[in-house]
């Protein structure tokens, strides 16, 4: 775990298990207590972007025992990271380097949360099959995983409807159950591990400001801000989301990176209902590398979606947030421009309109809705470049920032220490 002499004695407060937690600031006043009182003008790390790529390069390397910086635009990071449905699913990763980052990540997901006392629930992921071939699919696919670290089991149509208050009996043909998948609140983890990283001795934390340059001098990289501060770093990471202009726009414009636009849903639960596990529909056995790969094994196509659906890149998830509302969404619009932040009354209406056929017993009353961006390398599904050995632009990870994330922070941060201990 980890050392309580890591923080400031001014953050430290007795845990209801013995442990040292964060205290965390009045989220009205976080700008004055949040940032660090006094800078160092160098650094042996900055990192620029407090989403998910960003928030966990800095927690690793300030663990390594680097002396980190990490600066967010905003007081905490707003988008694609922090909205979300928190789902951590090495299920939806194809074996290989993207489920060991996934598994990986479940790990340190799972230690941070504990100490952070951030709930973190293994509530496992369902996929739907709606007909024959769908369950047939899924049938042998659970035959098939040999993972021990990613099991699943086979659900027939009548175990697949005992197993949720809210499943249509006349929709469901079946399911594939993954156990060990997990979720929790990405706005509330981001919370608190950025505020805890704001308090420990290794890394300080610039709130509200913009990095407007970022340039090789010598053998350190000099960061501007927005504010005329300066900073110089042995190393510099940019992780700047879906922001690809402020920084290095010319070199993201040539390497085949686009947005995708995600729209969500917050729908009332009066009657209090628990849907006991989140739940995917079938279309993403057609969307999900893992369950690409294993038609592609087993020699079978799956159907397409509806193509109103699939231009619109509907994919329906149902999941409850830790206050036992219903979250349900998403849709994927691509562009190569930046896109705005208006909501598509059409796109909500398709959502809902295919949740209802999966869904009994729900009223869909939308309490909420939101949209998040991000972007994504289209042929490699990261983008990764090392200018000057340096500065290294980390982007274009997709919508699996949350569930591989962490890993790969944690193996750039481990190489990066290797680099620097050779003679």
């Amino acid at each position: 775990m980890f050392p309580p002499d890591r923080l400031q004695a001014s953050c430290l407060i007795p845990g209801n298990r013995g442990s040292v937690l964060p205290c965390f600031p009045d989220t009205h006043s976080v700008s004055e207590t949040m940032s660090t009182p006094t800078y160092q003008s160098e650094y042996d790390v900055i990192v620029i972007g407090g989403g998910v790529l960003g928030a966990f390069h800095a927690y690793f390397a300030m663990r390594q025992g680097l002396k980190t910086l990490l600066i967010e635009r905003n007081v905490f990071p707003q988008q694609a990271s922090v909205r979300n449905f928190g789902l951590i699913i090495p299920s939806a990763m194809p074996a290989g380097r993207w489920r060991d980052r996934a598994i990986a990540s479940c790990e340190i997901y799972s230690e941070l949360c504990e100490f952070l006392d951030v709930p973190l629930r293994r509530t496992g992921t369902q996929y739907l099959a709606h007909t024959a071939a769908e369950a047939d699919f899924l049938k042998q696919m659970a035959v098939a995983c040999e993972d021990s670290l990613c099991p699943a089991e086979y659900y027939s149509a009548e175990e697949t409807i005992r197993s949720s208050c809210c499943l249509n009996p006349e929709f469901c043909q079946g399911s594939l159950f993954f156990p060990h998948d997990l979720q929790l609140d990405p706005d509330q983890f981001f919370r608190a591990l950025i505020n805890w990283i704001a308090c420990t001795s290794d890394c300080d934390y610039l709130p509200n400001t913009t990095a407007i340059t970022v340039e090789s001098q010598e053998s350190l990289a000099c960061i501007r801000t927005s504010s005329g501060r300066t900073f110089q770093a042995r190393h510099t990471f940019v992780c700047s989301g879906a922001d690809l202009q402020t920084l290095f726009p010319e070199i993201y414009a040539s390497r085949n990176l686009q947005y995708c636009k995600l729209q969500m849903l917050k729908l009332s639960n009066p009657e209090n209902r628990t849907l006991g596990t989140s739940i995917a529909s079938p279309i993403a056995l057609t969307r999900y590398p893992a369950f690409l790969k294993a038609q592609s094994l087993q020699g079978v196509s799956l159907p397409a979606p509806d193509p109103v659906l699939q231009e619109r890149g509907i994919q329906i998830w149902m999941t409850q947030n830790q206050n036992n509302e219903f979250i349900l969404g998403d849709s994927h619009a691509y562009s190569t421009d930046a896109p705005t932040e208006f909501l598509s009354a059409e796109v909500e209406s398709h959502i809902i309109n295919y949740a209802r056929k999966m869904f009994v017993k729900l009223e869909f009353e939308v309490i909420d809705r939101w949209c998040g961006i991000y972007t994504e390398a289209q042929s490699a599904g990261l983008f990764q470049q090392t200018l000057d050995d340096r500065i290294h632009l980390i982007t274009g990870i997709g919508g699996k920032g949350m569930t591989t994330g962490p890993g790969l922070a944690r193996e750039n941060i481990r190489q990066l220490s290797l680099i620097q201990s050779r003679p």
